[in-house]
């Protein structure tokens, strides 16, 4: 197989994931930022927020420059500033922050990082020059002409990269009346000395925002991490959770609409692996001048947790995707070091964010073992697993991991290699008889383990339930989010597969499927058919589909 190398870096997202302030009580403000990689310096990250007094005769930006020293130590992390080190928030004392920014040693700039507070005149800002014995316990007062409102931005090396409105019902800062114009902000240890960066609020580009209804707290959290659309009020106590995780985004349905595949050089002229995916649409608060071009980034996930997390590794090719080019299918091309690995395809907004976090399996192992076949079929209640290797080469075992509906995978039994020593020129047959008796639809794949520790994943089997009847299952029907599987008993059929709304139009087609099962997604609601066709016996299959509200 012809392979292309490629650079690769670590996986490094950061985003703002909790933004809690003006509490009252004994509780304290804070702000958390997610970093998907855990470890690596923040210095040349800062912080803006803004404040505005009830009368609006006062009002500016806090600006937070963050220090070298970040106290992250695994991944992903949670990084955590606060008005105290130890602090309290609702339903939860002995909170920890990274930073304190009423510290002295933060204040006064031994860490290379500052907090400083610059007012409007009304033409121009002003530095404050705040004193480091000063308490801020209000940095997030964001009152706006009498309502409760946050503005809070994220910048990487000058470079707006994230941010959030909170209270607003939209992400533009110009539409709201607050001081604009222009502010220069130095950067401490950012660089060389005197380096810093100029902000023109009048152009600003939009961020997230989110406008609750009701809630009696005074915070915002997002319920997965770096997830686009995923904030919400911080009423209930639980959404508090300072330097731990707000749950994760992986396989969560976006307002993005997407397809993506593995290709790995099987097809005339295309003779290197890549991952092939096409944004076909979007829905929601996504517009093409506040959200596109969407950076497409593939992640090799190295442990094989489908998560983002610091043990990945980022493919430098990422992809720009411009409102111009949605429905136009592109490529990432697979690095030669790390294809075998499975992967995550991740789509960034222009706000910073999440929209979709797809994991994907990897058909495409460079681990020396070649697997002719892998069937799955039910005999009452047990599922019988049959594969053939054509050639192993430092082979050790085989994993085989079964998934019941949504579940995670679980690994029902370890099969030593036949290969004497792991080596092997000839056929080799398995079979493993895995009882399962479940009612409803389960997914087995096989983990290859290679000696030296590397693995590989087969593609994915499906077999129906004990009991559940026909020869093709579609599962959940109704589908309540968008997001059905569809089943075929044949398991070595080819088959062409067309998707119709009501009105006959084709939406979706497949040609050629010779796996058992495909999963279709970002449906909307309404009625759909599904018709599958034989091409090796002319048979047809024609199934409806129907999603519920989303």
């Amino acid at each position: 197989m012809l392979v292309v190398a490629f650079a690769v870096v670590k996986a490094q997202n950061v985003t703002l994931n909790e933004v809690y302030g003006n509490p009252g009580g004994a509780n304290s403000e804070f702000i958390e930022i997610y970093n998907s990689a855990g470890s690596g310096s923040l210095d040349c990250y800062t912080i803006m927020v803004y404040y505005q007094n009830e009368g609006g005769s006062a009002q500016g930006w806090y600006v937070l420059d963050l220090p070298n020293t970040p106290a992250i130590n695994s991944a992903p992390g949670y990084y955590v500033l606060a008005s105290a080190s130890t602090f309290s928030v609702q339903g939860t004392a002995g909170a920890m922050a990274d930073v304190n920014w009423n510290d002295i040693n933060f204040r006064n700039g031994s860490t290379n990082g500052y907090l400083k507070k610059f007012g409007w005149n009304g033409s121009g800002y002003t530095d404050l020059n705040l004193p480091n014995s000063t308490v801020i316990t209000n940095l997030l007062d964001g009152t706006l002409n009498g309502s409760q409102f946050y503005f809070t931005l994220l910048f990487r090396n000058g470079v707006l990269i994230n941010g959030f409105y909170g209270g607003a019902n939209n992400g533009t800062l110009s539409n709201f009346a607050v001081s604009l114009g222009s502010l220069t902000v130095p950067l401490a240890g950012c660089g060389a000395p005197g380096n810093q960066f100029t902000v023109n609020f009048n152009t600003l580009k939009a961020v997230e925002f989110f406008n609750p209804s009701g809630g009696s707290d005074n915070g915002y959290a997002r319920t997965s991490d770096g997830k686009c659309g995923a904030w919400v009020k911080t009423a209930p106590q639980t959404n508090h959770t300072p330097g731990v995780t707000n749950g994760s985004a992986s396989g969560l349905a976006g307002s993005l609409t997407t397809t993506q595949l593995v290709r790995c050089g099987e097809f005339a002229g295309d003779v290197n692996p890549r991952v092939v995916f096409n944004i076909t649409g979007f829905t929601g608060d996504v517009t093409i001048a506040d959200d596109f071009p969407v950076d497409v980034i593939l992640y090799y996930d190295v442990n094989g947790n489908q998560q983002i997390d610091g043990g990945d590794v980022q493919d430098a090719d990422v992809k720009s995707v411009t409102g111009a080019e949605i429905g136009s299918a592109d490529s990432i091309y697979l690095d030669a070091g790390f294809y075998l690995y499975p992967f995550i395809l991740v789509y960034q907004t222009q706000r910073g964010c999440f929209d979709k976090v797809v994991a994907l399996d990897n058909p495409c192992s460079a681990l020396p073992v070649t697997l002719k076949s892998f069937t799955a079929s039910r005999n009452r209640s047990h599922v019988t697993l049959k594969w053939e290797t054509a050639t192993e080469i430092n082979n050790s075992d085989f994993e085989l991991q079964r998934k019941i509906g949504y579940g995670n995978w679980v690994t029902v039994a370890t099969i030593p290699t036949k290969a004497v020593n792991g080596f092997s020129n000839s056929p080799l047959s398995y079979e493993y008889a895995d009882f399962n008796n479940t009612n409803g639809v389960s997914q087995y794949r096989l983990k290859q383990n290679d000696v030296d520790g590397k693995y590989s994943y087969s593609q994915i089997r499906t077999v129906r339930g004990e009991g559940q009847k026909g020869k093709t299952i579609i599962y959940p029907n109704p589908s309540s989010d968008g997001k059905v599987n569809i089943v075929f008993e044949d398991i070595n059929g080819i088959r062409d597969v067309s998707l119709m709304d009501m009105s006959g139009r084709v939406i979706k087609q497949w040609k050629g499927v010779t796996n058992n099962n495909i999963t279709v997604d970002n449906l909307n609601v309404g009625f759909y058919t599904v018709r599958i066709v034989n091409t090796e016996t002319g048979e047809q299959v024609v199934e409806k589909i129907v999603v519920n509200k989303r």
